[in-house]
């Protein structure tokens, strides 16, 4: 929400109350999801719903259970999506989300991240936390095409803060986002 286009991205309650939850100080995640309060026979259902895209090294087999699932999804080895925007990599100092990434005190943090899209994006946003305040880093991403994919390295400033995390918009506000990477000072 909202879900009437009113705003450049999509989500605003559930990514503002996930970095209000990471400057908490406890590592929190934010799964995609989706209400569905009537299905009738002829809805489509798939189109509107996120997904989780979960980093496993392989399939889990039914027969083994959940708990390479769960603990995926606990750990924030995943990355959330409308489906139209894809995050198949992203790092912060070589660390990937559900990892700390070291980082030296007033100083930056490289910031990789690979994309892929369908409709041409408007731009990522590099999020990061204090304990107290949010700031965001604008990348604007306007000169991309339909049907792309593109690796993006940024130095960002990481002095004080404690986490950080990327959300990606295309021009339609459909998009995806990270899990935070919490940062751990020398």
């Amino acid at each position: 929400m909202p879900a009437d286009l009113s705003q450049p991205r999509l989500g605003s309650r559930v990514l503002d109350l996930l970095d209000d939850m990471s400057n908490w100080g406890t590592p929190k995640v934010a799964l995609g999801e989706v209400d569905v309060f009537k299905i009738e026979p002829d809805h489509e259902l798939y189109a509107h719903m996120n997904v989780n895209y979960l980093r496993l090294d392989q399939t889990p087999k039914f027969k083994d259970g959940w708990q390479p699932v769960l603990d995926t999804l606990r750990d924030g080895k995943l990355f959330v999506t409308t489906g139209e925007v894809l995050i198949p990599d992203f790092t912060v100092n070589g660390q990937r989300s559900g990892e700390n990434a070291p980082v030296i005190q007033g100083s930056t943090a490289e910031v990789h991240v690979d994309l892929k899209w369908t409709f041409p994006l408007s731009h990522a946003e590099v999020v990061t936390g204090d304990g107290r305040h949010v700031k965001r880093h604008h990348v604007d991403l306007s000169e991309t095409q339909s049907f792309g994919d593109q690796s993006i390295d940024l130095e960002v400033d990481v002095t004080n803060q404690r986490w950080l995390r990327v959300e990606v918009w295309d021009i339609a506000t459909n998009g995806a986002f990270t899990q935070p990477i919490w940062l751990q000072a020398d």
